[in-house]
């Protein structure tokens, strides 16, 4: 089984969801959207901001302005501004096996994307335990892959509620029907221990089911925003959506677990 783990550049969306800025080039001004569809009351959300040179800081004020809708099935539903470049609305819940449209309008441009929902893979258990080189503690999630059926998984990570920096990303190309263990492997570099889990901690994992299109943004961002693929240097990863963007936009299924490290 191969499980990527993905350390990444990003400004806060929810709980959930950071937008990326990986351009290390002085380049003009891009947008960056970030959106998401999810089978969660309440949990539909769309963020825009703009990217800026590597050498600035890193607050990235919300784009405000926009006009944002999500057609499903020939109904469209505008998403308000509820906070500064910050689009949502509670009365959006998301299918599985539907197929969502996110059409953006600001200024003379159009953005749009189109996303479908996967069906929840169920996220059975997880266990903490210690590596015995290292004597770090690691979470392995349990889940059963459903037979001839692609399925893309995004697992993140949280420590006394403290988000993992750290992105885990996997696809069942090895493990298509099987029962898959996966240790959510990170390498802490910085050796920053509040991000070590410790005997006590309180650890919750969510597991997201994407699409063939956004897994592919994570996985080109893991391979490409570090330079860690066929190009040496770092580069911006495949967005799913049109236009002069940056991004994705996902309509994705989320099942969460916690548990108290022994």
């Amino acid at each position: 089984m191969r499980l990527a783990c993905i350390c990444y550049l990003l400004i806060s969306l929810t709980a959930c969801q950071k937008v990326i800025n990986v351009n290390l080039d002085n380049t003009a001004s891009k947008y960056i959207v970030v959106g998401k569809i999810t089978n969660e009351p309440g949990a539909s959300q769309v963020s825009i901001t703009r990217s800026k040179n590597f050498s600035e800081d890193n607050d990235f004020p919300g784009v405000s302005g926009a006009t944002v809708t999500v057609e499903n099935n020939g109904v469209a539903t505008t998403l308000p501004e509820t906070a500064p470049g910050i689009y949502s609305v509670s009365s959006l819940t998301g299918q599985p096996g539907q197929t969502y449209t996110l059409i953006i309008h600001l200024g003379d441009q159009t953005f749009t994307a189109t996303s479908t929902m996967p069906q929840p893979v169920n996220f059975d258990s997880m266990y903490v335990s210690t590596a015995r080189l290292s004597n770090n503690k690691y979470v392995t999630v349990i889940y059963k892959d459903p037979l001839n059926i692609a399925n893309y998984y995004h697992f993140i990570q949280y420590v006394n509620g403290r988000k993992e920096e750290s992105i885990f990303v996997d696809d069942d190309e090895f493990t298509d029907g099987q029962t898959v263990k996966a240790q959510l492997n990170y390498n802490n570099s910085t050796d920053n221990h509040a991000r070590d889990i410790k005997s006590g901690d309180s650890v919750r994992i969510d597991m997201i089911c994407n699409d063939a299109a956004v897994y592919k943004f994570w996985f080109s961002l893991n391979n490409g925003a570090t330079g860690t693929g066929e190009s040496a240097s770092p580069s911006n990863p495949v967005s799913n959506i049109s236009g002069a963007v940056r991004g994705y936009f996902s309509a994705q299924t989320i099942q969460s677990r916690a548990i108290k490290a022994d």
